[in-house]
């Protein structure tokens, strides 16, 4: 059986240190209150997984018929053949998940976007590749850091020692565990000049390359692709690039560079070490009906419409 990729959250990905960077009361009803039963926006999030599922599935073919293959999730692969081609990946992942209604517009899109772009990007490095970081000290500098656990220690890249900086949080069940960040990249690639670039693939209604390239730069998870990136990549990072597609005009699709921010991400890792423990704070002394609301109109109304929260902050429990 061909294997069909993974293209789902990571973990403990952005998509939840987010939610509480948007309003800690709906990181409290998304994950500390059982039956709110939040509607998301279904259909925007079903036609971005569908288009996520067909960009892995073209990409690590492409890359697995390359000579050095690819790495899609941690494991390398040479033969294009082991994977699900990219149109029967998408039937395959509604066979599992639902909004079969979806796959003819998303086909059509994908098949757009191949006549418009029908070689990659570069060197296909890795397709849907899990990044895990660690807050602590590494070579006597604190920070936000790529590694991975071996025999109850935290190692770099190249093997050294990182001084984890546990949650310090008394009495919380998460107290002395390692605070980490986890992220799944789309897709990373190599040119011609050797430089490494991350991509995210997105799936919009409308595409605007410029606004959308200002707007993620701003967002955490884009700061912390930044922050790994120069960790895998050193110098030959060049930075993160947007591959937005039209989900309702076949064939616009835009490539744009997303801006640095370096003074941003610079302050990112101290970001993340007050924000888990705000989180930790509010789970000992604040009852999840009573948590920090943003109410402001700017997050309560968003890209997709009402916040799907807004009815219990509005009328409480019993909304």
């Amino acid at each position: 059986m061909k294997m069909l990729i993974d293209a789902g959250k990571s973990s403990r990905g952005w998509s939840r240190i987010g939610n509480f960077a948007k309003c800690p009361q709906l990181f409290a009803y998304l994950y500390r209150i059982d039956g709110t039963n939040l509607a998301p926006p279904i259909e925007a999030l079903a036609k971005g997984s569908i288009g996520h599922t067909l960009q892995a599935h073209l990409h690590a073919i492409w890359g697995a018929g390359q000579p050095q293959g690819v790495m899609v999730d941690e494991t390398m692969y040479h033969d294009p053949s082991v994977f699900m081609d990219p149109e029967d990946a998408a039937q395959a992942w509604c066979d599992k998940y639902g909004s079969h209604e979806l796959l003819p517009q998303m086909f059509k899109v994908f098949r757009a976007y191949l006549a418009k772009f029908p070689e990659s990007p570069g060197d296909v490095i890795a397709v849907e590749a899990p990044v895990t970081a660690v807050l602590g000290t590494l070579r006597g500098q604190w920070g936000l850091w790529v590694g991975e656990e071996r025999g109850g220690e935290w190692r770099s890249l190249d093997g050294a020692c990182i001084e984890v900086t546990p949650l310090h949080m008394p009495d919380h069940r998460e107290h002395g565990r390692p605070i980490t960040l986890t992220r799944r990249i789309d897709l990373v690639t190599r040119d011609k000049s050797g430089r490494y670039y991350i991509w995210d693939h997105k799936h919009q209604a409308s595409v605007n390359g410029k606004s959308s390239a200002e707007a993620y730069a701003i967002d955490g998870g884009f700061a912390a692709f930044r922050i790994m990136g120069k960790q895998l990549y050193g110098e030959a990072f060049g930075g993160v690039s947007l591959n937005l597609i039209s989900s309702t005009q076949p064939g616009k699709v835009v490539r744009e560079q997303v801006p640095s921010t370096p003074h941003r991400d610079a302050g990112f890792a101290k970001w993340l070490w007050w924000a888990e423990h705000q989180i930790a704070q509010l789970d000992l002394t604040t009852d999840p009906w009573e948590w920090p609301k943003a109410q402001n109109e700017l997050s309560c109304y968003g890209r997709y419409g009402a916040c799907a929260g807004l009815n219990l902050c509005s009328l409480g429990p019993r909304a």
